[in-house]
């Protein structure tokens, strides 16, 4: 999509002038991602609502694949698939019963019995837990490659963004969309790759960038779907909260691009405004069940008090 200097300008401001977050662009926002989520009725069954799969998990690190495994679930889909290592199966499948868990990450012939179940799934994560084995990253690699082939919607984080940060060619061709979602640190990492953040738009057509941090900010091809906000959240910055948002914004993802004939924005990519709609309704999810959950434990707060506070903020933001 081409855009004169001008028009293009126009547009940025626009969607960047919610960093203020004027109520009636704030609710136009919320608006379109309401129409996008499925209504809790009879008419569908187990599965349209949105089957997830999070790559990640290893020894040292199974909390991170559990806290996005387990929003994806809290948030609404009805299946959640981690594939982890075998010394971490166990262990994930110990914090939730509801999680499908599979040790294959390490397995033999790992990529082709992964990539099986990859048919099931509406949006994958890659990045909680994974660790940065030579051994782990090589399998991550050529199923990122299927992932590209099938076109499945693709979320990268933590040490999946250390891996694109080593091979940053593997975002290219994708015709799906993919979003990347650094804290300030990966961020600079990653604009050290593109030669400023400018250069983000090199990434690949359908890459949306969502830098985490006091304010969030999504950064696209599209300057038309670009945003900042700093709304809710707290001070309390503790482990697993960067894993909650990858699961939420993977099931809304899931909503968005399969409802994004119903979002009444004409004037961009379709695509692109479902993956940043999809990284705004999470991130302003997250952030209240931070600011919530912040407000009864303080400094004790951890991720899984979160956790419990994701249905009440759900039903806050968006009234189901």
């Amino acid at each position: 999509m081409v855009l004169s200097q001008g028009l293009a300008t126009r547009f940025r401001n626009h969607f960047r002038s919610l960093s203020s977050l004027h109520k009636m662009e704030d609710s136009f926002l919320m608006k379109n991602i309401k129409a996008c989520i499925p209504p809790l009725d009879l008419s569908s069954h187990k599965g349209q609502a949105g089957r997830i799969g999070v790559i990640g998990g290893s020894l040292e690190y199974t909390g991170a694949p559990y806290f996005a495994g387990i929003s994806a679930l809290r948030v609404g889909a009805d299946l959640s698939h981690i594939f982890c290592t075998k010394d971490s199966a166990a262990v994930i499948k110990s914090y939730s019963p509801e999680l499908i868990v599979h040790p294959l990450l390490d397995w033999p012939n790992s990529v082709q019995e992964i990539s099986v179940w990859f048919e099931r799934l509406h949006a994958i994560v890659i990045g909680p837990g994974l660790g940065r084995l030579k051994e782990t990253f090589n399998v991550v690699v050529e199923l990122i490659e299927v992932i590209r082939e099938k076109r499945i919607p693709l979320l990268i984080d933590a040490d999946g963004l250390f891996l694109i940060n080593e091979k940053i060619h593997l975002l290219k061709d994708f015709m799906s969309p993919v979003i990347l979602t650094p804290n300030k640190i990966e961020f600079e990492r990653l604009c050290a790759k593109t030669n400023g953040p400018s250069g983000l738009s090199q990434l690949g057509k359908y890459v949306t960038v969502f830098k985490k941090g006091a304010e969030d900010e999504v950064y696209s091809v599209d300057p038309a779907v670009q945003w900042k906000s700093n709304v809710g959240g707290s001070g309390r910055r503790c482990g697993g909260q960067g894993d909650l948002l990858s699961g939420a914004i993977a099931t809304m993802m899931n909503w968005t691009l399969a409802n994004k004939d119903k979002i009444e924005i004409e004037t961009c990519d379709k695509v692109l405004l479902a993956s940043s709609l999809s990284c705004y309704g999470a991130s302003r999810l997250i952030r209240l069940c931070n600011e919530k959950a912040f407000a009864k434990k303080g400094r004790s707060m951890v991720a899984s008090d979160m956790v419990e506070h994701i249905h009440e903020s759900f039903e806050e933001l968006f009234g189901q």
